[in-house]
């Protein structure tokens, strides 16, 4: 018979493509994590795992049988889950993604209330671009995602809105705007914005903000990170757009640059929260929604 533990095995070597990797993230001996493999494969009948000495590969029939394997211990998960929720609401295990441009700075509103009303409650966080995220919600490896603009055409997901988050205007100081006590779109004429690499909800806003002020994006640099593009503001490499809660964490302390923000036609970014529509922990799930709506600090727009 199948066991959970070899599924766990074969689903850790599709993920790592490496037998110590995944022995590791299991806890046990490389030795035993292959003997459940191939106690697998003599089950099935079949090759699941291609092995060289100098990489691993899974076989066609190995991915379809890692799919199915994936969906099996979702479900085992879940029904964990479902006995968590009999006892209390929200505890147990809640494996929650969420931007890396948002994280760090929303859940330290959310935490102290969270900890504070569900004591039980484990959160596990993981941070990731957007469409790294959705595929890790769709493979059963997160319960919940918190992002930018989740696809509304996906009949797989369940999305809540959050809130609106505004960007600010970054800039050097000495800049002609810096003087500033409000801002319009319309006196953004001419400048250059940088822009993230990975746009996380935050590209489109900035895009149609260019298109409306007649700003444009700066072709020669781009940014990895919100602190790459504080950083790069400071040296005077041009103006950009900061999300607010980002600002109020970091930037508002940075006395290398200015920051603004529009008293008319700012442009924000939508952040929503979204799981599968198969899971059992839908009331769970809008809890959890509605206690981060709580929670949000003044400088977002709850939707």
């Amino acid at each position: 018979m199948i066991s959970f533990r070899q599924l766990q095995c074969l689903t850790a070597v599709a993920e790592t493509l490496h037998f110590r990797r995944a022995a590791e993230r299991l806890h046990m001996s490389q030795p035993a994590l292959s003997a459940q493999i191939l106690q697998l494969e003599d089950h099935l009948g079949v090759m699941l795992v291609e092995r060289t000495r100098r990489k691993v590969l899974l076989t066609p029939i190995g991915r379809a049988v890692v799919t199915r394997a994936r969906a099996v211990l979702r479900d085992v998960g879940e029904l964990e889950e479902i006995a968590h929720q009999a006892q209390a609401p929200l505890s147990g295990t809640l494996r929650v993604g969420v931007l890396r441009t948002l994280g760090p700075y929303l859940l330290p509103h959310i935490l102290p209330e969270l900890r504070g009303s569900f004591p039980e409650l484990k959160l596990y966080l993981r941070e990731e671009p957007r469409e790294r995220l959705l595929a890790e919600l769709a493979q059963g490896d997160l319960d919940i995602v918190l992002i930018s603009a989740a696809p509304d055409d996906d009949n797989h997901l369940t999305v809540t809105p959050l809130f609106h988050e505004p960007l600010w205007l970054t800039m050097p100081l000495g800049h002609r705007l810096a003087a500033r006590t409000k801002l319009a779109p319309a006196d953004l004429a001419g400048e250059s914005l940088i822009m993230l690499e990975v746009g996380d909800g935050m590209r489109d806003p900035a895009l149609d903000l260019c298109q409306r002020s007649g700003a444009s994006e700066h072709r020669d640099f781009r940014a990895t990170s919100l602190d790459s593009l504080r950083q790069m503001v400071a040296t005077g490499l041009g103006t950009t757009l900061l999300p607010a809660l980002y600002v109020q964490a970091e930037a508002l302390a940075d006395d290398q640059i200015a920051v603004l923000s529009f008293a008319v036609g700012a442009p924000s970014r939508p952040i929503d929260m979204a799981w599968r529509r198969t899971t059992s922990r839908f009331e769970e799930f809008s809890l959890f929604a509605q206690l981060l709506r709580r929670n949000l600090p003044p400088c977002v727009d709850a939707r």
